[in-house]
């Protein structure tokens, strides 16, 4: 858990920090055709049952279509012509009987560590769908209790290094990790965390390399303050598996800053009515005098990495108010907003508290 918890703190620190430079430098165009090979292990993150699915080291394959367009004057010009792409990721978790094996696909962005166009170091960035084989069964597979369903979330992230042996072919070494869970949605769901090393070959098909220049907009007098309400709705499953689901409505505010024409940073407060809740509660022998009292009230620290009209929200706050005190103090919120217009926003994050899913928020919102 500190593990994820450094890494992404890490990453953040580098992302937040990137300066734009207006120079001239080479980039490269054109599609890329990637295979990466993965070694690794799934973290031991929740339980001293996990261990028993733990078998061995999980090797993995994924293969990639990625595209490096010619800057504009955008978002892309501003992260230095990133990369985007999609993946095929398949993982074999060394435990066939009880886990199977992962598949995924995602949709991902490679962005920029250094502070020009030239290639080197990279993050990347990516969420889909994640296909488990193997699941929780209560009659033939009661010990599996990190998947309860086939179609889970797939998120990823990691740090890619590009080392180019010709225009037309470069090898990549990289290390991250491979989140895979439904958000809750059915039990059980403590969800599996991979992390990996990775070393692949890519081959690019009608790339050229040309000067990189990038002429910015005048944002001087671009608005630095916003404020955006936003209002999401969730369903979640506890346990035992096969239950109820109950309803989740959460009201958010967040007051940003901007940083750059890249990021921007605030502070907000949350209004989370969960019903899955009460018969937690009631387990406890804690018992309310209306269902309104499950409300819980929280503050939080807020940050976005903004590629155009889409957002990625990295949210973490503390409750100030809380009957259910189960799943500790702190929260987290990360996901996907796509900015409309002026004013619209629609919003798809996953709440955690520290690694482990609570539910999907689906909302719309509105910005001032």
């Amino acid at each position: 858990m500190r593990h994820i918890r450094a890494f992404l703190l890490w990453v953040c620190v580098f992302v937040m920090f990137q300066t734009n430079l207006k120079g001239q430098d080479s980039t490269r165009t054109g599609s890329w055709l990637s295979m990466d090979i993965h070694y690794g292990f799934i973290m031991p993150l929740y339980t001293s049952s996990m261990n028993i699915l733990i078998q061995g080291h999980v090797p993995a394959v994924e293969l990639d279509y990625i595209n490096k367009p010619a800057c504009q004057n955008n978002w892309l010009g501003y992260y230095h012509c990133p990369e985007t792409g999609i993946a095929l990721f398949s993982a074999y978790l060394a435990n066939p009987a009880q886990l199977g094996n992962m598949y995924g696909v995602y949709p991902f962005v490679n962005l920029h560590l250094k502070r020009s166009f030239k290639e080197g170091l990279y993050l990347r960035v990516g969420m889909g769908l994640g296909y488990m084989p193997v699941r929780f069964d209560p009659l033939t597979n009661h010990k599996n209790d990190v998947i309860g369903s086939h179609i889970n979330g797939l998120m990823n992230m990691r740090l890619d290094y590009h080392f180019y042996l010709s225009d037309k072919t470069r090898l990549e070494a990289g290390i991250g990790v491979t989140h895979c869970s439904n958000g809750a949605f059915q039990t059980p769901d403590l969800g599996i965390n991979i992390i990996t090393a990775s070393t692949g070959l890519s081959y690019c098909i009608g790339g050229t390399k040309k000067s990189a220049e990038i002429s910015y907009a005048d944002t001087t007098k671009t608005k630095k303050i916003e404020s955006d309400f936003i209002i999401a709705a969730a369903l979640s499953e506890i346990e035992p598996p096969g239950g109820q689901k109950y309803p989740d409505v959460t009201l958010s505010y967040i007051r940003f800053r901007k940083l750059s024409r890249k990021s921007k940073l605030g502070l907000g407060a949350d209004i989370f009515y969960n019903q899955a809740n009460i018969p937690r509660l009631k387990t406890d022998s804690i018992f309310l005098k209306n269902s309104l009292a499950v409300t819980q009230f929280g503050l939080k620290a807020a940050y976005e990495l903004t590629l155009g009209n889409l957002s990625l929200p990295l949210e973490m706050g503390s409750y100030l108010y809380t009957k259910y005190t189960g799943n500790g103090y702190i929260y987290n919120r990360l996901g996907i907003r796509y900015y409309a217009g002026k004013h619209f926003i629609a919003n798809l994050t996953l709440l955690t508290h520290y690694v482990k899913a609570d539910f999907i928020e689906w909302g719309v919102g509105y910005r001032l």
